[in-house]
């Protein structure tokens, strides 16, 4: 989120900048509705128009991301799945002698005679 904001602040910053540069030195003027707008109007439109922009690259971003780490999550699963169905005796065998092994120790103090 703090990298969200961050880029939505600097893309404000770039379309004032650029807007107040579009007004001044270039001579260009936005018209609506047969009105020319002042800088502040055109600078207002400007931002907006450039937050539209962040915020649909932010969508788009997090979809796509998120996409990728859903496919990869999935064949993960898929893969792990496949494993234990194929090595699932194996697997049972291996829990079966680990429950069944013989825990004492020979260097034991417990095992020792008195």
């Amino acid at each position: 989120m703090k990298n969200f904001l961050i880029a939505l602040v600097i893309a404000i910053v770039i379309v004032n900048c650029l807007g107040s540069v579009m007004h001044d030195f270039l001579g260009i003027h936005l018209n609506m509705a047969n009105e020319s707008l002042d800088m502040w109007e055109a600078m207002a439109l400007l931002t907006t128009v450039g937050v539209v922009i962040v915020v649909v690259g932010f969508v788009v971003a997090v979809s796509v991301i998120g996409t990728l780490f859903l496919t990869i999550d999935a064949a993960f699963l898929a893969l792990l799945a496949l494993g234990v169905g194929a090595f699932w005796p194996i697997i049972v065998l291996a829990l079966l002698i680990y429950a069944f092994k013989d825990k004492k120790r020979p260097n034991s103090r417990i095992n020792q005679p008195l």
